[in-house]
């Protein structure tokens, strides 16, 4: 390899504002390889020109395209991925702009290596040829959307948008798995989805978990007296990512009431982009409010009494429980939530995933201050000791310098 080898790093979604869990994992990780490489990002354009200046800070190279999507024609893509192979939404998120870009900077004879950036990148793979180069390919996923299709499939209560659910499930299946064995390696946030690939035959699999950056998030003076405030419940995360706005609209409908009939006096605020509108209409100042976007969720999680996690369906791992544990917050979570974190109930945070559980934990939590707090002290410590960024991020460097030879 060349002294300062280069990558090229495919994402659809430009990296900046931080402000969802995959926007924070695609900074950090390209943070890392711009320590060692030469990083060349080639996405579609950010909303405003000024959030390129944070990634061009790191050293990185940029090439970015005009997002060309009409938003009237969503009906009709959804409806075009019944009698296409790619499910939905991989034909919406192509652009023929970064394919071409892609096999000019391959012609170019420069890379060493392709990072792609999500399944909405990785699809690219199927229009370009790689075979017997010395260029590597990783697909880094984010999310196994196989199985958050999965667990789609299981909560859909009407019947067509079930049926649905279940083409794109069946979809997605055969095309992640496809397009999974073109990549020399595939890089996953879990242990859990590493023995899921390893079921499908995919072999090179790379654990990079989610981390937190254990220097931006800390703790504040905790101060067990609440003088007579209400309890203040925080949940955080972008809402147009489905899986958060169905996990809330599930607490919202379920757990809430369950915590009324517990006398539990609480306040909660919802931190995260674009609340749907149903979600909105829960909306009571002073009892349940919605932020919206903010530029900094640490004043929100900090103040919170208790940090919940009530998800249904999702996959990866999540920032938002090692961001609140890193500032020692408690946090209850379901096991759907917490999955792939090395966390462990009632030592690190706790775990609830029916109605009743779930608010017990919540009111205990509320009612035992000091015990919230000695657990979410040993969950700092954990997440200090396995999910700093820089070090949850070394092995993929390892990998591309070739001095990582295991999977």
């Amino acid at each position: 390899m060349n002294q300062n080898p280069t990558i090229l790093f495919v994402s659809e979604k430009f990296p900046w504002p931080l402000d969802d869990g995959g926007q924070i994992r695609t900074f950090h990780i390209l943070k890392t390889l711009s320590t060692r490489f030469s990083v060349v990002l080639v996405a579609l354009s950010p909303s405003s020109a000024e959030h390129e200046e944070p990634i061009r800070n790191l050293g990185v190279k940029i090439v970015t395209f005009q997002r060309r999507y009409c938003r009237w024609l969503t009906p009709w893509r959804i409806l075009q991925t019944l009698f296409s192979k790619r499910p939905y939404p991989l034909p919406k998120n192509f652009a023929g702009e970064i394919l071409e870009e892609i096999r000019r900077q391959i012609n170019s004879g420069d890379l060493q290596a392709l990072h792609l950036n999500h399944l909405d990148a990785a699809q690219y793979v199927n229009w370009i040829d790689t075979v017997g180069s010395r260029i590597k390919v990783v697909f880094d996923t984010h999310n196994v959307l196989t199985s958050l299709y999965a667990h789609l499939v299981n909560s859909e209560r009407k019947l067509l948008r079930k049926a649905y659910c279940w083409v794109q499930w069946r979809k997605m299946r055969v095309y992640e798995e496809a397009t999974m064995r073109k990549a020399d390696c595939v890089v996953v946030c879990s242990e859990v989805e590493r023995r899921l690939l390893q079921e499908w035959g995919v072999r090179k699999c790379l654990v990079i978990p989610n981390g937190v950056d254990t220097e931006f998030f800390t703790p504040q003076t905790f101060d067990a007296q609440r003088n007579g405030r209400p309890a203040h419940l925080v949940f955080t995360g972008a809402m147009d990512y489905l899986p958060n706005a169905h996990g809330i609209r599930w607490f919202l409908h379920s757990v809430l009431p369950e915590l009324d009939r517990r006398l539990l006096n609480y306040k909660l605020t919802i931190v995260g982009k674009s609340p749907p509108v149903d979600l909105l209409s829960w909306e009571r100042p002073g009892r349940i409010e919605f932020t919206g976007r903010v530029d900094d969720v640490r004043p929100y999680t900090r103040s919170a009494d208790v940090f919940v996690v009530p998800l249904q369906i999702g996959g990866g791992t999540r920032l938002k429980i090692l961001e609140a544990l890193a500032m020692e917050v408690p946090v209850v979570s379901t096991r759907i939530g917490a999955e792939g974190l090395d966390l462990r109930d009632c030592v690190h945070l706790r775990l609830a995933d029916d109605v009743s559980t779930m608010a017990q934990a919540i009111a205990e939590l509320c009612a035992q201050p000091n015990v919230a707090q000695e657990m979410a002290r040993r969950g700092r410590e954990h997440v200090l000791e396995r999910y700093d960024w820089e070090a949850v991020t070394y092995p993929l460097c390892g990998y591309y310098d070739g001095s990582r030879i295991e999977y």
